[in-house]
């Protein structure tokens, strides 16, 4: 039984370059949330989640269709200078300007990252488990989530 109402990743046929597409009905949101994630081929059990935070006016398909976020990835590891990982980008809801990755009176970003995400991807990626390390990083508003949740939650 899964911890989300309703919980939908995309159909492998219909995938390109290892990148899928996971959209959960979020608690902490009060609705959708959406995450793209690149799950090397490589990757065994216990992998790494790295989650990538984006900016303000970004979205989670930003790191990878603007980025190629997961092109630089394989890149790395066929350079032997990064083991395999799972990239993990969610969306923040789209929230105003910028949900800054804090609560907000109707909406809580912080367990949105840090609870709902890892939960979901734990959920529908074989290779993420509770054993996974996970990893914080993020590209301006995504940046001060990312160290503000990762001083918060060191774990």
């Amino acid at each position: 039984m899964s911890y989300f109402k309703t919980i939908e990743i995309s159909d492998p046929r219909f995938e390109r370059d290892g990148l899928r597409q996971l959209t959960v009905k979020s608690r902490a949101l009060k609705g959708r949330g959406d995450v793209s994630i690149f799950v090397p081929q490589e990757a065994g059990v216990d992998v790494p989640l790295v989650l990538l935070l984006h900016g303000v006016y970004g979205s989670h398909w930003a790191w990878a269709m603007k980025g190629g976020a997961h092109w630089t990835l394989r890149a790395l590891m066929a350079a032997s200078k990064l083991d395999p990982c799972v990239l993990v980008m969610p969306s923040d809801g789209l929230w105003g300007d910028g949900s800054g990755y804090v609560a907000h009176p109707k909406q809580d970003f912080e367990q949105w990252i840090v609870e709902e995400v890892p939960r979901a991807v734990r959920e529908m990626i074989g290779q993420a488990t509770a054993d996974s390390p996970m990893f914080l990083a993020g590209l301006s508003m995504g940046g001060y989530g990312a160290m503000r949740l990762g001083a918060k939650y060191p774990d």
